[in-house]
């Protein structure tokens, strides 16, 4: 009989504590499943000035929700098999939701079928500026039906592209088949059975219970400065609509009895398999990609194949929190991490790293070395690459994003206050322009899921580089902005490149106020 060694040694302690200051990370909590037991352990801080991290502490579970709506899909395809209406992988959502899910193009709203909305392939690119104008409280169903005012930037079928919104519609889709609400639905049947007490599918369901709100951890971000810099509390970044996508508070315990049941397979959960196979592959690297030939991405975890073993995964990110689930069923050995710090994703990969390099023994291959290596290289590189962005030069920025620029420079056609107003996306997202106290254009929304702060900083013409403040924890990638000044001399709309699957193409905002 194989002896279980407790993998929180002190090489791993030191590298924790290490990564914790390194990574400006709070506090962590991590569980560790291995052939039937469960090893825990927190370390840092759940809130500051000097409340510490234990593995009780809930966190947001972010995009790690999306195995649990792809699994409440499963249990609810297979509970429609006697009804007089089945459905099945292959079923259209429109079939299902006609009236609410509607594509920009007829082609796929016909055709986009429950396994392509849950692996990212539909052929709509994340549009994740919805999160910065659209409105913290809208409903499921309004955010299902904005899919019609989206653009798709590829055709359905051919690139993996990550998409928040789908799984969204999935959610809204299985609630009308299965007649209840998918938090209701997960509870009953999934979290239930399983032990999990502290899971709940809202942070607002969660601070219900005082004695489970005391346990919350409190999300942070830090905002880098060219000597040093300072934490900011996230904890008013909500989107009440991402429910399916990923809205679930959870701890690392109650997440290492949900591993449990995916290893061993005893558990409420049915069709394993299905949920497993590898449905698009993923050609794209972000820095946080683990070290591998190839990854794809099944229904609700990516999959990849880390020195030999089947490693099935999903990350969660959100303002504050980030989060790491883990699997290698051949092993018999899973993994939890969750932080409460935005930028501990990357801490949280090369941890994964680690207690998969323990459990699976030295490695002997020099090109895993030579991938390991430049992992770490990927990684290093992040750590300045934040306090470079925000202190780029502005006018560097400016040729990078329109090198035919005019010089000498066009002059604004209006005064700069002519420009202020509030702008309108079809969708229902709106933004704000402003005339900010330094004399320049600022574009606000401070009632959208994660609050948005942009500066507008004149280009040439109508042209302007909308940029984050250096006093912002999330900073975005200087984007192009642009405005449409009418025959009347009116600012009619202004649009932004929010979207980078769309290349040069803007998103447009028409002017509401007079």
């Amino acid at each position: 009989m194989a002896i279980i060694v407790d993998p929180f040694d002190q090489d791993f302690d030191t590298a924790v504590e290490r990564g914790l200051e390194e990574w400006k990370v709070p506090g962590i909590s991590i569980a560790v499943v291995r052939d039937g037991h469960t090893f825990s352990k927190a370390y840092g801080l759940a809130t500051f000035p000097n409340k510490p991290m234990t593995t009780d502490n809930l966190f947001s579970a972010a995009s790690t929700t999306k195995a649990f709506t792809a699994a409440a899909t499963s249990m609810i395809i297979e509970d429609s098999k006697d009804s007089p209406s089945p459905i099945n992988w292959d079923t259209p959502l429109a079939s299902i939701i006609p009236e609410d899910f509607v594509l920009s193009d007829e082609y796929a709203t016909a055709h986009t079928t429950l396994e392509d909305a849950l692996s990212h392939r539909s052929g709509l690119p994340g549009h994740g500026w919805g999160l910065l104008c659209g409105d913290r409280d809208g409903s499921v169903r309004e955010n299902v039906r904005t899919l019609r005012y989206l653009p798709l930037s590829e055709p359905p079928r051919t690139k993996l592209q990550y998409s928040n919104q789908m799984f969204i519609a999935v959610g809204h889709a299985m609630q009308k088949v299965s007649g209840q609400p998918l938090g209701s639905f997960l509870k009953k049947r999934i979290w239930g059975p399983l032990g999990m007490e502290q899971t709940f599918f809202s942070k607002e369901e969660a601070r219900e219970i005082p004695k489970i709100a005391a346990k919350m951890a409190t999300g942070y971000g830090w905002v880098a400065e060219k000597t040093g810099g300072h934490w900011v509390d996230e904890s008013k970044a909500n989107w009440r609509a991402n429910t399916a996508g990923g809205s679930i508070v959870s701890s690392v315990l109650d997440y290492s009895r949900w591993v449990r049941e995916l290893i061993d397979r005893g558990g409420p959960l049915k069709g394993h398999d299905s949920l497993f196979k590898p449905r698009t592959l993923c050609f794209d690297q972000d820095p946080t990609d683990l070290p591998t030939p190839y990854h794809a991405y099944a229904l609700g975890w990516f999959v990849w194949m880390y020195r030999g073993q089947h490693l099935y995964s999903h990350t969660g990110g959100w303002p504050g929190f980030s989060t790491f689930v883990g699997i290698i069923p051949d092993k018999r050995f899973g993994i939890v991490l969750m932080a409460n710090s935005t930028s501990a994703r990357f801490l949280l990969s090369q941890l994964s790293v680690h207690l998969m390099d323990k459990l699976l023994g030295p490695a002997s291959d020099p090109l895993h070395e030579r991938n390991m290596a430049e992992f770490f290289a990927r990684q290093e590189k992040e750590k300045t690459k934040l306090v470079e962005y925000q202190n780029e030069d502005i006018e560097v920025i400016k040729k990078r994003l329109f090198p035919s620029i005019a010089c000498p420079r066009v002059p604004h056609a209006l005064p700069l206050e002519r420009y202020t107003g509030v702008y309108k996306h079809p969708t229902g997202s709106w933004m704000k322009v402003v005339l900010a106290e330094y004399g320049h254009l600022s574009i606000q929304n401070s009632h959208a899921p994660i609050a948005l702060n942009l500066d507008l900083i004149h280009a040439s013409g109508e042209f302007f580089v909308a940029k984050t403040p250096s006093s912002n924890s999330l900073p975005l990638d200087p984007l192009p902005a642009e405005f449409y000044v009418n025959t009347s001399g009116k600012a009619q709309r202004v649009g932004l490149a929010f979207e980078p699957a769309l290349g040069k193409e803007k998103i447009w905002f028409e002017r509401v106020d007079s």
